[in-house]
């Protein structure tokens, strides 16, 4: 996996500061003196070494095995000019540390200090010169493999919650459209009802279709405060006054309606689902049943959690689902619950079960 590009930058400054070990190069020259020789050569290297490296840090992933043999390779071909040569050993290693995956970086790893343990034997030298740089070898390989797989973890993480944001974002809006749909649905219908209900009485009762159009402006007024709540995500409607709203609503539909409320859910979150389910189910009864009566039954049930049940005597035939009904069997499944329709030619049955809480 590609590194991102503030990663990348980070990880560029990082290596690129990590040369200031090259000062320990000339560390034995402080002890021992150097040749004229010794210096213009080491010169010569350090200077192809600095190239090779900072084109390494640049380069892409599929020129860094090219990079390590020729870092390896100048540590190797400075050894007999009594610099501290291992220190290019350390700094191949390193950068192997950086290749993917992790077993190609470890097998890499130990080639190189395999290369410099049979140098140092080969070669005659102190053993005190290579068995270090083995030693420090190994240390920074690993700390880098550790630091590359780190930095691989860290982008996922990133990538994660960018798809956690989006997911929670488009889930946001499919409930603000839900809320929405439930709410302005219920209100047309009431305004609708009314409205027809104030268009009968103007003739023969003025004063009953005021009050007739006077609860429609009421209930427009409901409705955008009910808005803005829904697109905020606060929305939290009361059982008890969807119960007396569905009264309202079926009473001028002239549809009767019978209520039997026997339990309450327990919790304020498994009562806004119902009430939300309510709510589009009398609206779908009075738009779309032609029933004369409607009955609401809110009951226990066996495991300890609550249904609620619409049933009307309409001949509206089989229910095909919406994005109203939809958005109710998506309400209830994220609170545990379940819809259950039954419909035909003598009625419909509408059922939403929440469980008990745990």
């Amino acid at each position: 996996m590609n590194l991102s590009r503030s990663s990348a930058a980070r990880s560029f400054d990082s290596r690129l500061i990590w040369l200031g070990y090259l000062v320990l190069f000339p560390a034995p020259w402080l002890l021992h003196h150097a040749r004229p020789t010794d210096l213009a050569v080491s010169a010569v290297g350090v200077a192809v070494f600095l190239a090779v490296y900072i084109h390494s840090v640049s380069a892409g992933p599929s020129s860094v095995l090219f990079h390590i043999g020729a870092v390896a390779l100048i540590g190797f071909a400075l050894a007999p000019f009594g610099g501290l040569w291992t220190v290019f050993g350390v700094y191949a290693a390193s950068m192997s540390g950086w290749l993917a995956p992790r077993r190609r970086a470890l097998l890499v790893l130990a080639i190189l200090q395999v290369a410099l343990i049979a140098y140092g034997l080969l070669s005659g030298r102190p053993w005190l010169d290579w068995i270090t740089g083995v030693f420090f070898g190994i240390a920074t390989g690993v700390a880098t493999l550790l630091q590359r797989e780190l930095q691989v973890k860290n982008q996922q993480l990133q990538a994660a919650q960018g798809q956690v944001r989006a997911m929670a974002q488009s889930a946001e809006r499919e409930r603000i459209a839900r809320d929405l749909h439930d709410l302005l649905g219920h209100t047309l219908t009431l305004v609708a009802v009314k409205a027809d209900l104030a268009g009968r009485l103007v003739d023969r009762d003025a004063d009953g279709a005021r009050r007739e159009m006077q609860e429609v402006a009421q209930a427009a007024r409901e409705a955008l405060g009910e808005v803005r709540i829904a697109i905020t995500g606060m929305r939290g409607a009361a059982l008890r006054v969807e119960l007396e709203q569905a009264r309202r609503m079926l009473a001028a539909a002239n549809v009767t309606a019978e209520t039997n409320a026997e339990v309450r859910p327990g919790d304020s979150a498994g009562e806004s689902v119902l009430a939300m389910a309510l709510r589009e189910a009398v609206t779908n009864v009075i738009r779309h049943a032609g029933a004369s009566r409607c009955r609401i039954s809110l009951e226990a049930v066996s495991d300890g959690g609550v249904r609620l049940c619409v049933e009307d005597d309409g001949p509206g035939g089989d229910i095909h689902e919406g994005s109203g009904l939809t958005g109710m069997r998506s309400r209830l499944a994220a609170a545990g619950g379940t819809l259950d329709i039954q419909s035909g030619p003598t009625g419909a049955r509408l059922c939403a079960s929440l469980p008990a809480l745990a």
